[in-house]
């Protein structure tokens, strides 16, 4: 196989890595804010809203751990390294980049409206548990992306020779 080939399926491999843990992350915040707001395991409402909110939400995870989580996969991949903990730590320092992005910037959505116009159903970032949410959000999208990618980092850097 040509390293550039090797290149293209590795950057392949990345790409569907990112996507899973994108998915996994959005999945734990999602559960969990059912969970805050006091949705049953048994409500099918509730089961059937995870079919949207899921990938929905995964496109706003996506967006905003875009550069961070580059940031840490070029390390990783660079570096070689291929074991859980390093991928789960690096998810987690990417989701603590983008919470202080995020309390940088403010409350970018709830500051446009008025306190009486809407009950907010997200806590403002200034909480800590909104800041630990985002970060096992990031743990569990880190671990995520080892079981696709991570367990082979560094491999396009080394020269097979096929048969």
């Amino acid at each position: 196989m040509s390293k550039v080939l090797a290149l293209i399926f590795r950057l392949a491999i990345i790409l569907l890595g990112y996507i899973g843990a994108s998915l996994a992350a959005s999945a734990f915040i999602n559960v969990l804010a059912l969970g805050a707001l006091g949705a049953e395991p048994s409500d099918p409402v509730a089961t059937a809203s995870l079919v949207f909110t899921i990938p929905f939400t995964a496109l706003f995870v996506a967006y905003y751990a875009f550069f961070p989580a580059i940031v840490a996969i070029f390390i990783t991949e660079f570096l070689g390294k291929r074991d859980w903990l390093t991928h789960a730590l690096s998810g987690g320092a990417a989701a603590l980049v983008v919470v202080g992005a995020l309390l940088a910037n403010g409350n970018f959505w709830l500051g446009r409206f008025e306190a009486n116009d809407f009950e907010a159903y997200w806590p403002p970032f200034e909480e800590p548990r909104t800041s630990l949410l985002l970060l096992g959000a990031g743990l569990i999208g880190g671990i995520v992306y080892w079981l696709i990618a991570g367990r082979s980092a560094g491999n396009w850097q080394q020269d097979v020779q096929l048969p």
